[in-house]
């Protein structure tokens, strides 16, 4: 983040009361000290007055220390976040806000229970939806106007980070049978107040209530800018209960944590058990329960997360046919089932359905992903940027997206300000980590990655991903016991055969490689079990077992872009190395067919160090050292740093006879004397 200049400073001041705090005390310190003057007095002892006026002096600093440092809101006292730097916000499009454009922020809840939150964060999160289905107004999405809550920041500076006309607040206070809100419509470009009102009615009739709200600021909009085509319909429950139940099921959804996930389950699963019939707390529990799976938030096998899913997602779309949130659910199963065109259908048509939709964005862009077309994909999630700037998923994706085309600035750019927002999200710390590993800083990478799984105990990828970048840095000790924690959390995992493998071979454990190599009880696929039997030195098997195990070059690739798997082997070239070591001149061809995939993602702008090393292993097999050595030193520049592998991979052999690879290795990461010698 830019340093603060003196004009942010004076708003940072502004915004977290200071002056407030300071004209406060001053006033309340001169009345103590008259007090305590005359109280003195009385008994004599006036000379201590000196001592009080000291006290208070020093206290002023106190007070303004924290004043800075936290603030009271309607959950209490809380740590003031800091605002990002303008220039780190997202660029926002060009020219003023459309006059139909409106954030709604949350509700502040003024109920006396902290637990009624839910309620008022739900409450606002409606209304917000019922404005988002009027064609012709554009409604800032929930997670960037979420991001102010409890912030107190001026209403212009709201308007400016999230590009809308007018900004509506307000509170809500529940007790016992009546609900009331106030609200307020704000005019953003000036921070002046449009209209107020306030709406009491009772609980049995909330529904009543969203709607009046929803309609009244409508009514606003069009008396200034003109009238506004009806609200499209949702399905919706007509009973409270269950709707109560939805709502805290939202409540936890946006956590996007593994408990908060299961807690958001169990709250769809009791609304669908008052109305069988809600649509979309069906699409809800389908949507959790595949975010519970391994590929996201959770540790549950992606088979087992679709069999679990698919019957809401279906029972969803046969409830709503129209409800873009069912078809967007299943297209989040499809895509985890591997049907990616129909995914891609469904989730293009839960867009056309709600345009605002933001899931529908992300989940494309994974399916985009997945394909391998990843300039769509980057564009998509730039969509998503748009709808939802501030939103810490959202800015995590297009992280990810800067860092596969090579741009490290915009990457970490993208991980802070997801982390701006939601200091406690796992995921920008892992992209974080990277960034740092690439740069050669061992130590910042792993205190990253060690905040990630801090963040998110008990997910299997964090640790994994540390036992990776432990061995980058030589502590096979560490890295071993990384991985160790994530298998004990998660057995199911299916992403991590291939770092398993190469830590054996790091750690020269000849009798875990033979239990790999020899074992076909499934735990590890063929392709697996030839590298063991690689590193055995045995190629009649890793030969037998790479032929049986049907390798794909570009698969391998995407699979290295997707990040799916924290390590992965290079299948591709160990059986194109094997064959040719055999005689078999389709090994040539292999590694010529690697060389030209690998030019063609990279034609596309897409930057591996992963993958330029393969191609370096590549050219070396086919004799061109010159060439080899240049992918060698791109894949460097490029942040690739496996001393380790580097080491150990049979494909580099012909290099690490080469006089230049001594000077190239002592580049990267130190070796650890406890690798064990190539084979």
């Amino acid at each position: 983040m830019a340093a603060m200049t003196w004009q942010r400073l004076w708003s940072e001041i502004g915004r977290r009361h200071v002056l407030r705090v300071a004209a406060y005390y001053v006033a309340g310190a001169w009345v103590l000290a008259q007090a305590a003057s005359l109280l003195f007095d009385a008994f004599d002892v006036a000379h201590y007055t000196r001592y009080v006026i000291a006290a208070l002096v020093a206290g002023l600093p106190v007070a303004l220390t924290l004043a800075w440092v936290f603030d009271v809101t309607p959950q209490g006292i809380r740590r003031t976040l800091a605002l990002a730097d303008p220039h780190d916000a997202p660029a926002l499009p060009a020219g003023s806000p459309d006059e139909r454009s409106i954030a709604v922020l949350p509700f502040a809840n003024l109920s006396d229970e902290a637990a009624n939150e839910y309620f008022s964060d739900g409450l606002s999160e409606e209304v917000r939806n019922q404005l988002a289905r009027v064609p012709g107004l554009r409604v800032a999405a929930r997670t960037s106007s979420f991001a102010f809550k409890g912030r107190h920041e001026d209403v212009r500076e709201i308007g400016r980070r999230l590009n809308v006309a007018a900004v509506l607040e307000g509170g809500v206070r529940k007790h016992g049978d009546t609900v009331r809100i106030d609200v307020q419509l704000v005019n953003a470009g000036d921070g002046f107040q449009v209209w107020s009102r306030t709406f009491e009615r009772r609980y049995a009739d909330i529904f009543r209530l969203q709607n009046d709200v929803a309609q009244s600021v409508l009514a606003a909009v069009a008396e200034r800018h003109g009238e506004l085509p009806n609200a499209l319909p949702c399905p919706q429950t007509s009973d409270v209960e269950a709707y109560n139940w939805y709502l805290l099921g939202r409540h936890h959804f946006h956590k996007r944590t593994r408990a908060s996930l299961q807690r958001a389950c169990e709250c769809f699963e009791a609304a669908i058990g008052i109305d069988a019939d809600y649509a979309l707390a069906h699409s809800g529990i389908a949507d959790a329960l595949m975010l519970l799976c391994v590929r996201y938030y959770g540790n549950t096998a992606v088979d087992e997360s679709v069999r679990h899913a698919l019957p809401y997602a279906q029972r969803a779309l046969q409830l709503a046919p129209l409800l873009a949130e069912a078809h967007a659910s299943m297209g989040l199963i499809c895509l985890n089932q591997g049907t990616l065109p129909e995914a891609e259908n469904l989730l293009r048509h839960a867009i056309e359905l709600n345009p605002g939709y933001l899931l529908g964005h992300l989940w494309l862009g994974l399916v985009l992903t997945r394909q391998g077309r990843y300039a769509d994909a980057a564009a998509r999630n730039r969509e998503a940027l748009r709808l939802d700037p501030l939103a810490p998923i959202v800015n995590t994706n297009a992280g990810f997206d800067a860092q596969r085309f090579g741009d490290t600035t915009e990457a970490e750019a993208r991980f802070r300000a997801a982390l701006d927002v939601e200091p406690a999200f796992a995921i920008p710390y892992s992209g974080l980590g990277r960034q740092a590993m690439m740069r050669g800083d061992g130590d910042e990478a792993l205190r990253l990655m060690g905040r990630a799984v801090e963040c998110a105990p008990g997910r299997w990828f964090f640790p994994t991903r540390l036992a990776l970048m432990r061995l980058q840095v030589g502590d096979l000790a560490g890295a071993q016991a990384s991985l160790e924690q994530a298998r004990a959390g998660t057995p199911a995992a299916s992403f991590d055969g291939d770092l398993l493998v190469a830590i054996a071979m790091a750690q020269g454990e000849r009798a875990a490689l033979e239990s790999i190599a020899r074992t076909d009880d499934g735990a590890f696929s063929a392709l697996q079990r030839g590298q063991a039997a690689l590193a055995l030195g045995d190629l009649a098997q890793a030969r037998a077992q790479y032929e049986s195990g049907h390798p794909d070059a570009r698969r391998e690739i995407d699979e290295v872009l997707n990040d799916d798997w924290v390590w992965r082997l290079p299948h591709w070239i160990n059986r194109a190395h094997l064959r040719l070591q055999g005689g078999d001149p389709q090994g040539r061809a292999d590694l010529e067919h690697f060389l030209a995939v690998a030019a063609q993602v990279a034609a596309e702008g897409l930057v591996s160090g992963e993958i330029r090393y393969w191609s370096a292993t590549a050219f070396g097999l086919l004799g061109e050292a010159d060439r080899a050595f240049e992918a060698l030193e791109s894949a460097l520049q490029a942040g690739w740093r496996h001393a380790w592998w580097a080491q150990l991979d049979w494909n580099a052999a012909p290099l690490r006879s080469d006089s230049r690879f001594p000077g190239w290795l002592a580049r990267l990461a130190p070796r650890h004397p406890g690798v064990g010698s190539p084979p």
